[in-house]
């Protein structure tokens, strides 16, 4: 087997294929002082994404595309700061 498949709990070999990289921010929000399950991550590779990861529990998150947003301002050490800044 190469260094780039895996195999499936199914014992089925899966080759894993590049898509994208790039840089990216992940944020999460919060309100009356608690943090919520979801987050988001927004990526800047070649291709411009945006998705929301939200726990689901067990372990897991639900991934769901969102429309890319990069001229959005986040809380990051007290500052606002421009996503596009962070990228």
């Amino acid at each position: 087997m190469e260094d780039y498949e895996t195999v499936t709990k199914k014992g089925t070999i899966e080759k894993r294929i590049y898509i994208d990289s790039g840089r990216f921010v992940i944020y999460g929000y919060e309100s009356e002082g608690k943090i919520s399950n979801k987050h988001r991550v927004v990526l800047n590779g070649g291709e411009k994404r945006s998705f929301f990861l939200i726990d689901t529990g067990k372990g897991r998150k639900l991934s769901v595309d969102s429309e890319y947003e990069d001229s959005v301002c986040i809380l990051k050490e007290g500052k606002s700061v421009k996503i596009s800044d962070l990228l």
